[in-house]
This record gives structure tokens, sequence and C-alpha cells, in this order.
């Protein structure tokens, strides 16, 4: 079953049940069972409390009418129940909503609270992958109602079907799920509805379940229970009492289920408009909606957005009361992580394989504890089925476990296979940079070879006109290459502290003549810009000639005032570190 409207059926199943009897002082008995809930005082009390939302008091409340002798053994148990589910304590829900129906034979006035206790008991224990006792529960309530001719049935009964048609298919038993599921949709036809539409409401979501299994067992007879689901929804939005913004979620849930299906048929297109017009809604909009739309999203191979929806999954874990157990890992966690990878978003995909690893022990732990416990409620209460429940509790944990660790172990495979090719990937671009590096400051050298033949070429044409201290005399371009000269060949650049006011003590002129010099001819258009490249270059041959010299060393030799500035330019000019290129060079 869904996870996430766990909480949903429950609620909603308490509220038609209670509020189908409102008015009624008196019920019409078929032999000893009465035909509806009998609501008592203690009843009344009691989901005054409960109706609060402050469940400790609820369970307060019930305790003491308990005591007091208002509340018969079976309400109050499936009230405690209910009280520790929204607390969170699913250990001692369980045992109440056992305690509930421990007898094969409950008292005839609380026939319906033993029947509704036992639902919710199936609720759960399918949630919690207890399938064989969950079938077995669910068999055992579906025999008493056979015994009972009333309207009231159709409301367990449906949901009776539900979980025992979800149970089968997770058994693998398909066939076995049809004829559940079908009696299940037989039910919600005979559901009678009430002026607040709870029952009506409570069907549609019975509906909504049964497609949702279809659809993850992509399964062609989904369409189908689609279909259903949009014709209750007809009859629930003409009511007059429907509330509009469930109208609104449900007709949502529809264009998401059919957008699924569309999708499981090949029909891409015609899914995409679904899906369009679902996430245009309200309910698309919501956390709970974004969540719930990653299956479809996953399907179509539209990563990136279920990846972006998958940003909210704490948040909507922590909304809804859930925790990280297993099931919520392998339903939420393992498709964010593939949602992430396949979007190209490995950083996000190594944050949510490192959230995996973190929550999955906690996750084994209180999967263990929860077996341990549910065995010795069943050793209490159900002392002749013990063996029975040990050896099922034991094969599941084996299966639990085997799943779990081969999740880990792939997730841990897939990480070192993510590492090794970065570090693959990382080296040889290293390699190809290193090799850039040295090849382009093999052809600088060489050009400036070429350009001083040149220049001195220029200036012996002139004979001895020009001079060192002739500098007024050249042109700008002729200045450019005496100046650079002067650098290159004093090495003036090695001078931590060198700038222009070096030039202008050393050449007698003036700032802005050096500037436009320096300006001409080059690539490099400024001084601080040449003799950055000039320090860069100087720093390589110094790296390529004495391969164990420390970047620090480096830094200082080539002029940089500290390795951090160095390291800074280097990276901004090559593409990567002084410490890389050096290992690039020393494992060639």
């Amino acid at each position: 079953m869904n996870r996430s409207y766990l909480s949903t059926i429950i609620l909603t199943a308490i509220t038609a049940l209670f509020l189908a009897n409102c008015g009624r002082k008196e019920s019409h008995t078929l032999g000893d069972i009465p035909e509806k809930m009998n609501r008592t005082h203690g009843d009344s009390i009691a989901l005054a409390a409960r109706f609060t939302g402050d469940f400790e008091h609820f369970l307060a409340v019930t305790d003491s009418l308990a005591d007091a002798g208002e509340l018969s053994q079976v309400r109050a148990d499936g009230y405690r129940g209910v009280a520790y589910f929204q607390m969170g304590q699913i250990d001692k829900c369980l045992e109440c909503l056992r305690s509930a129906i421990a007898s094969d034979t409950p008292p005839a006035e609380d026939f319906w609270e033993y029947i509704h206790a036992g639902t919710n008991l199936v609720i759960i224990l399918n949630s919690q992958r207890n399938y064989d006792l969950a079938m077995r529960t669910a068999l055992r309530l579906i025999d008493h109602l056979k015994q009972v001719d009333s309207p009231q049935r159709a409301i367990e009964l449906q949901t009776l079907y539900l979980c025992l048609g979800d149970t089968q298919m997770m058994l693998e038993r398909r066939d076995d799920a049809a004829k559940s599921y079908n009696e299940a949709y037989k039910w919600v036809q005979r559901t009678p509805n009430n002026p607040t539409c709870r029952p009506l409401a409570a069907s549609f979501e019975t509906l909504e379940n049964i497609a949702g299994t279809h659809i993850s067992q992509h399964m062609e007879e989904a369409g189908v229970w689609v279909d259903r689901m949009d014709s209750l929804l007809a009859v629930y939005e003409a009511e007059p009492n429907a509330d509009e913004k469930e109208k609104k979620t449900f007709r949502a849930l529809v264009l998401l289920r059919r957008a699924q299906v569309c999708q499981m048929r090949g029909k891409v297109a015609e899914a995409a408009s679904y899906y369009t017009r679902y996430n245009s809604t309200n309910y698309g909009k919501s956390i709970e909606g974004r969540i719930n739309s990653c299956d479809y999203l996953v399907e179509a191979h539209r990563y990136a957005e279920a990846a972006d929806n998958y940003t909210q999954l704490d948040r909507f874990v922590v909304e809804w009361g859930y925790e990280y157990d297993l099931e919520t890992i392998g339903k939420n966690l393992l498709p964010k992580l593939r949602s992430n990878y396949y979007a190209g978003r490995k950083d996000s995909a190594l944050r949510a394989a490192m959230r995996i690893a973190e929550v999955y022990d906690s996750a084994l732990v209180k999967q263990k504890q929860r077996d341990a416990a549910e065995l010795a409620t069943i050793y209490d209460t159900q002392g002749k089925e013990r063996q029975i429940a040990e050896q099922t509790a034991g094969k599941r944990l084996f299966t639990i476990i085997s799943i779990a660790v081969g999740i880990l172990a792939l997730l841990i495979l897939a990480f070192a296979v993510y590492i090794f090719r970065q570090l693959r990937i990382t080296r040889m671009r290293n390699r190809i940079l290193a090799r850039q590096i040295t090849e382009a400051l093999e052809y600088k050298e060489q050009l400036k070879e070429q350009k001083k033949i040149q220049a001195a070429a220029e200036v012996n044409t002139k004979g001895d006109e020009l001079k060192n201290s002739d500098f007024s005399a050249l042109s700008d371009e002729q200045l450019s290459l005496c100046l650079r000269d002067l650098i290159e060949n004093e090495r003036l650049f090695l001078q931590p502290e060198f700038g222009r006011q070096t030039l202008i003590d050393r050449t007698g002129l003036s700032k802005d003549r050096i500037g436009a010099a320096f300006a001409q001819g080059s690539e490099s258009n400024s001084l601080p810009a040449y003799v950055r490249e000039l320090r860069l270059d100087y720093a390589v041959r110094l790296m390529n000639e004495q391969p164990d010299i420390a970047v620090e060393q480096v830094s200082q030799a080539s002029g940089f005032t500290n390795a951090d500035t160095f390291t800074r330019n280097f990276r901004a000019k090559y593409g990567m570190t002084p410490t890389a290129y050096k290992q690039t060079k020393i494992n060639e």
C-alpha cells in the first residue's frame, strides 16, 4: 500500500464510521449484532478528546474511561491503538490493536469496534510488510463480516479486500490479488454515503491505491482502475457537501495516474500533457504532490525534475511524521539517488548515497526491534501460533537483511567506481594540461628568440645611434622590446617588489611613456600582466628542472609574494594547481 496514504486511510475510516451514526440514538439489530456502530457516552467523551489533536490527552482520557467502566476493553484498546499510531509509537499501536481482536467471539455490542480495530491492524501490518499475519487477520475479519447483513460492512470490506489484494500482490499471487481487488470494488459500489461524504472519499482513496499498485507493477489493468477512480470522482463532485479542496486534490490524482498509465503504454506526449495539467494544480505544487509525482518523472526519464522534487524529501518525511526505515529507503532515497545520478548531478547523487548509508543501520536496527516486539506480542496473545510466526519473521528478517546488505554493497561499489573514474579522468586531464603547458612554454621561448633576432637586426640598421641610454628616441614598439629585454635579461621580474617604479628609476622614462610602450605589440597589454606571465613561465621551468622542489620555494624563487597568490594565478592560467602539475610530471 502507498505509505503516504496510510495515515489518511486510517483517519478517514475512523471519521466515516463515527460520523455515519450522528443523530442516531438507537440502532436496528440483526440478531444480536447492531446494524451500525453504537456511540456510547464514553465514546463521545473519547472522540471529543481525539479530535483536539492532542493524542497524549486522548490516550489519558481513554484510560480513565476504561478504568471507570465507560469503555469496554475492545473499544479502549481500539482507541489506544489510534493514539499510539498518531504519536508514532507503532509497536504499542500494534499491541493494542491485537489485544482488541484477541478473542474470536467479540461481544455483540462491540462487534463493529472489533472489526474496525482489526481493519486498522491489517492496514498497519501491511505497511510493516508483515504480509503473513496481515493476510490471516484480514481473512478472519472477512469471515466475521460474512455472517452479518448490514450496509456498515461495505466500509470495512472494501479496505480489507484492498489490503488483502496488496498482500497477495507482494507475495506474487497476482490472480488472487485481482480477485481481491475486484471484491474491494464491489464493496466500494455498495458503500452507503452520508451527508459528510467521508465514505465516498474513503472509497475514492481505495481505488486510487489499487490503481497505484497496478501502475507500480506495470499491469495493463491499471487503466481500468484509473477510469473507475474518474467515475467515482464524478459522483463525489456532484455531491452538494463535497469538500472543494478535496475535489481538486482527487482530480489532480486522476491526472497523475493517467499520466503514469499513458507513459506505461508508450504514449509519451499524452502522458506529458496530463502531467503538465497535474503540475499546475495546487496539489501538484505541494510537497506531497511533488514527491508523489517522482515515480512518473523517473519513468519518463525526466530525472532533473525528479531530482528537483526530491530536494523536498526530508521536509516531506518530517511533515508526515515518517522515519527513514527500510521501506522509505527503498521507495524514496534510492530513486532520489538514481534521479540525481542520471540527471548528471554527481555531487547530489553522492550525498544521497551517503544519506542512505547514514540511515541504513538505524533503519535495520529498528526493523529488528519491531520484529522482536511483534514476536513477543504474538507469543503472549497467540501462543499456539508462536512457532509459525517465529519462522515467518525469521525468513522475513533474513530477506530484509539480504536485500539491505545487497543494496549497501551495490552503493559502496557504485561509489568506489565513481571515485575511481573521477580519479582517472582527473589524472588524464592533468596529463593533457601538463603537456600543453610544457609545449606552450617551449613555443613562447622559440618565439622570443625570433623576436630578439628581429629586434637586433632593426637596431643594427641604425648603427650605434641607439644605446641603452637613448630610450627616449625609440618608438613605442621599439621601446617595448627594449624594456622587455631589460626585464628578462636582468631578471627584474623575480624581484617581489618589482613594478613600474623600478623601470622609471632604471630608464628615466615617465610613467605614461612606459605604459604606452607596454600597450604596443604584445598579447600582454599591461606591465603587471606581462610580469605575471614571466613569473609563471619561470615557475614552470623551475618545476621541470627540479621536480622535488617545494611549491613554497617555487613561489618565492619566481617573485610571487606568497604561495597562495602563486597557486591562485597558476590555476587561473593553466587550469590546475602547481602541486598537481609537479605530481603529473613526476608520474610521467
